[in-house]
């Protein structure tokens, strides 16, 4: 019994968001109860931005990403992260396991409420709409379990795909065995399909749109694409990201100004989709630890002592930063976040803003702690890497890149001249780094499947430490593992 509860617990229907104050438009529900059974359509809508709201934490946020940027190499919040040294009973993130599922949940209970719902109480356009919505989110929790959890970089055949969950959890369903990586990529493209078929255009980075599932499976089938040198993965790929490029929404595009996509935070034109917080007094806490408190330590100390360098806490690709125009707008002293500590410290302030004291302290107030899961600059990365890897000439693949980099004018970025088709990878692949660095995980997806010198980038980066393939995931939990026995571990991370 008491492994059941421990289950309960930690993975199964949390119903604490439903005393929350209104996401968006509506009260969030997501808990499964008679009083909070779906049955019209402000009841759906409400559900819907039940999963918005389960977003609003550092898992979903600065935590993952931090994790991201140390399995990288670039940084080195946390040990294990870096050395991909984890296992079942040692550890690997078992907080983000926790937060998937329950957002999962959430994505499962609106669907099968939406689904049900009768003609009378809802359009047959709206009830159409609000499923694409909830089955778009429900393939971005899947997307991030298979990348995190499972091997997203392999063959079809491969046994470590997702736990697939398509229904509200309860004791009844809680023995699931995993699915193949195929039937996890089938399943996960199934629902973003949908979600193009039927979403609206975007009108807000705050929720998903057409333009977000399109730019979702691109990269779905880039990362895996471009590690298997896939070809035709690799121009599906480039046909969504084609399509985005000259389809969008006049409302949606690139910021002159690159201040304006961090001082503007989830209102920024540039963003598709951006994690929202609710303004109800608790934006500091739930923008999660590693925003508000822990890369302003990890920074550096000022002022810096005699000899000292600035770093933002990077431990590789410093002079890369360093040399780019970028580098003013994405880091800076940002106030020490304890009450008694007046210092400041130098970081990423895109992310970390003025800290979580100042931010509280200011007036207005700057707790605009937004998670960039994917803004329009991300597409010109994707179509360059992607022409590249499809055949184009290196002034060919450059070009998207250049494009970017022109439509800002604050910054100025020079454009880029690469001498053959190697140089423009390696170009690319630090355009990734600097552009999106702590944003959405990009830079350790671009540093396993990026080569340099026949090698992956992340091997250069960790000072020739060789690559094993099967620890680029973390290790299903051990409470999974123990409450649930038809699940199966990650190869060589038992």
């Amino acid at each position: 019994m008491k492994k059941i509860i421990h289950f309960i617990l930690t993975v199964s229907v949390f119903a604490g968001l439903s005393s929350c104050e209104k996401f968006l438009d509506e009260k969030p529900i997501h808990a499964l109860t008679d009083e909070n059974a779906i049955t019209s359509a402000s009841k759906a809508k409400a559900a819907i931005g039940g999963i918005y709201a389960t977003f609003q934490n550092d898992n979903w946020a600065g935590a993952l990403f931090g994790a991201h940027a140390s399995k990288a190499g670039f940084m080195n919040y946390v040990q294990g992260d870096y050395n991909m040294e984890y296992s079942q009973t040692s550890g690997g993130n078992t907080a983000c396991w926790q937060a998937f599922y329950k957002s999962l949940n959430a994505a499962n209970f609106a669907i099968a409420g939406i689904s049900q719902l009768p003609a009378a109480a809802i359009s047959a356009a709206e009830k159409d709409a609000m499923l694409a919505e909830a089955r778009c989110l429900r393939a971005w929790v899947h997307a991030n379990l298979l990348w995190n959890y499972g091997h997203w970089w392999s063959d079809d055949a491969d046994p470590d795909g997702l736990l697939y969950r398509d229904e509200v959890m309860d004791l009844k369903n809680v023995r699931r065995a995993r699915i193949s990586v195929g039937e996890s990529y089938a399943k996960i493209y199934e629902d973003l399909d949908a979600a193009i078929a039927s979403l609206h255009d975007i009108s807000s980075p705050r929720y998903v749109s057409k333009q977000f599932a399109q730019a979702l499976k691109a990269k779905l089938l880039l990362y895996r694409g471009g590690y298997q040198n896939d070809q035709v993965a690799l121009k599906a790929s480039l046909d969504l990201v084609n399509d985005v490029l000259t389809n969008h929404p006049a409302s949606f595009a690139m910021e002159a100004d690159m201040n304006d996509i961090y001082r503007n935070a989830w209102d920024s034109k540039e963003n598709l989709f951006v994690r929202y917080l609710e303004d109800n007094g608790t934006r500091t806490s739930s923008g999660g630890y590693y925003y508000t408190y822990g890369l302003v330590y990890a920074g550096n100390k000022l002022p810096l002592p005699v000899g000292g360098t600035l770093t933002a806490g990077l431990r590789y690709g410093v002079d890369w930063f360093k040399a780019d125009p970028r580098w003013d707008v994405a880091t800076g002293p940002v106030r020490s976040p304890e009450t008694w500590d007046n210092t400041f410290n130098h970081t990423f302030k895109k992310v970390c803003r003025l800290g979580s004291y100042a931010g509280r302290n200011t007036s207005p107030t700057d707790e605009k702690y937004a998670a960039y899961y994917f803004r329009f600059a991300e597409l010109y990365l994707m179509k360059a890497e992607l022409l590249a890897r499809t055949g184009a000439t290196a002034a060919a693949a450059i070009a998207p890149v250049n494009e970017m980099r022109a439509r800002r004018t604050t910054p100025a970025l020079p454009a880029l001249v690469p001498a053959d088709i190697n140089d423009a990878m390696n170009m690319i692949f630090k355009e990734i780094f600097i552009e999106l660095c702590l944003e959405n995980g990009s830079e350790f997806f671009a540093a396993v499947r990026f080569k340099n010198n026949g090698q992956p980038w992340i091997v250069t980066i960790k000072d020739a430490k060789p690559l094993e393939e099967n620890r680029m995931c973390w290790p299903i939990p051990d409470a999974e593992i123990i409450n649930n026995p038809e699940m199966t571990q990650n190869a060589d991370l038992k």
